[in-house]
């Protein structure tokens, strides 16, 4: 700075930075070592350039730290944000869980009806079986009773048979030893008759007259 604490004009074309009051006391404590830059700065350009350089930099900084004191957030406001944060996150966490309980009632709910309609179809099943099984017993116990009806019939109908046969062949039996015996009689009668015819053509036939002795 120069001795009279005005910035002087620069040759450079480098605007001059008048600070105002509410600027000053930042000035006391300035961002960065104004002395280093000034000197880094001299290295490459003139001392007047770079103490403009300086200032105008520092302004700069200044005005940018002063705008981020006005428009950024205090620590009381990031404690608010912060604990809106966390109530929203409370929050969401409670949606969240509430609606985990809801869907897991929801599902225990429709477990428990899945359950209860397995349930019911299972004994549902079973009694159709069961009405299945009594149904087949029926009808294998109607076939088998007419299956047995059947080889009664059969089986009465060949003792019928053979009993007829029985009949028939006694009969015939009986036809054969009538006839046996009348032939018998015949052929006894005949020879009866015959022996008779003889006996009696013997008895009438005339008999020789005896011949007289030789002298």
């Amino acid at each position: 700075p120069s001795p009279d604490g005005a910035p002087p004009s620069l040759s450079s074309g480098v605007p001059s930075t008048r600070l105002d009051a509410s600027s000053t006391a930042s000035y006391a404590n300035p961002p960065f070592h104004t002395h280093a830059f000034v000197t880094a700065l001299e290295k490459t350009f003139p001392t007047p350039t770079a103490r403009s350089l300086m200032r105008a930099t520092r302004a700069l900084l200044v005005d940018r730290v002063g705008r981020v004191r006005r428009e950024g957030l205090t620590v009381k406001d990031l404690d608010n944000q912060a604990y809106l944060f966390r109530a929203a996150l409370q929050e969401l966490r409670a949606e969240i869980t509430m609606s985990t309980n809801n869907d897991s009632a929801a599902m225990r709910t429709a477990t428990s009806a899945l359950r209860r309609e397995v349930d019911r179809l299972d004994i549902k099943m079973k009694e159709d079986l069961a009405t299945l099984k009594h149904e087949i017993q029926i009808e294998l116990d109607s076939r088998k009773n007419e299956a047995k009806s059947n080889f009664t019939q059969q089986d009465i109908s060949i003792e019928e048979l053979l009993n007829k046969a029985v009949v028939n062949v006694s009969d015939l039996r009986t036809d054969v030893e009538e006839i046996k015996w009348d032939n018998m009689r015949r052929a006894v009668v005949t020879l009866m008759a015959f022996v008779v015819v003889i006996v009696i053509s013997l008895e009438l036939r005339p008999r020789p007259k005896p011949t007289p002795p030789p002298p």
